[in-house]
């Protein structure tokens, strides 16, 4: 298993540039993209990096939708808000994609696009290590400062980017197109919580179920109640069902992974974000994640 820690836009840039399916290209009709399919790329791209995430979900195929619901997709990956959300769409106005080549495959297509987007880490200076609570309580002159910092950095042409070739899906719904993760077709992570004896503790998930194409960022929220008329120190750990897939796993942030103190008779939401590695073994589909809580009085 690995830990990592990432700032959280660039964890939503890689959403929108690694979590694609490739496709098999055999047999398969090369061509240059069609402008649409390129233009819903591009404000789907942009949108995920944003954090703008009621938005990306109307880009994402119907049937990838009918597995996951808009409040559990905002729930996974996170969305921006205020003065925050006004910055990373400002950031993303300034993507830039370029088609390359596509790939007609029956009922799909796969769309290969040359990416360049700001580099948000080179930011963080500036937008307080991009902490959201912090950045929206600033006052409107802090504000309208850090705005005027970023265009000027970009006139100046100092505005870092970064840049790279990614492949995406693509379906044609109706009149329209729409990005396809073809989730059905990747893992299914069921979600459950283990509590100490005496009942003192309650938890459990708020989604049950997910389902996650690998190198995609998912976020899982648990509520969790201290039963007890006195504070009660809880932590947990992992366990993975079957054990033999844990290392495919990344804990990108776990906030129980130290431990925190649970008010008496309060319940708190607590939150882990992961990954699953590009090399998951093949043939496997589900995967189960424990929480196992621990209690100190």
């Amino acid at each position: 298993m690995h830990l990592k820690s990432r700032k959280p836009l660039l964890a939503a840039a890689a959403v929108a540039l690694l979590s694609m399916p490739f496709a098999n290209t055999l047999s398969a009709e090369r061509r240059t993209p069609d402008g649409e399919p390129v233009r819903t790329l591009t404000a789907y791209i942009k949108a995920v990096y944003a954090r703008d995430l009621r938005k990306a979900y109307r880009y994402i195929a119907a049937e990838d939708r009918r597995l996951k619901s808009e409040a559990t997709y905002l729930r996974e990956k996170g969305a921006f808000s205020g003065f925050t959300l006004d910055i990373a769409r400002k950031l993303a106005d300034l993507i830039e994609t370029k088609p390359v080549d596509s790939v007609n495959e029956k009922a799909r297509t796969r769309v290969k696009l040359r990416v360049r987007l700001p580099d948000a880490n080179s930011l963080s200076s500036l937008l307080l290590d991009w902490e959201e609570e912090r950045l929206n309580a600033l006052p409107p002159g802090a504000q309208h400062r850090i705005l005027a910092a970023i265009d000027e950095r970009t006139r100046a042409g100092k505005l870092q980017m970064l840049e790279g070739e990614e492949e995406f899906l693509v379906v044609k719904e109706g009149n329209s197109w729409r990005v396809l993760f073809d989730w059905a077709a990747g893992l299914r992570i069921d979600l459950a919580a283990r509590v100490p004896a005496g009942e003192v503790i309650e938890a459990a998930p708020v989604t049950k179920t997910t389902n996650v194409r690998p190198n995609e960022l998912f976020t899982v929220t648990y509520r969790v109640k201290n039963r007890t008329s006195q504070p009660l120190t809880t932590r947990i750990s992992h366990r993975f069902e079957p054990e033999e897939l844990k290392d495919y796993l990344e804990i990108v942030q776990c906030g129980l992974l130290l431990p925190v103190e649970l008010p008496p008779q309060e319940e708190l939401e607590f939150a882990g974000t992961y990954m699953v590695r590009g090399d998951f073994p093949e043939g496997a589909k589900n995967l189960s994640i424990i929480y196992d809580f621990k209690a100190a009085q």
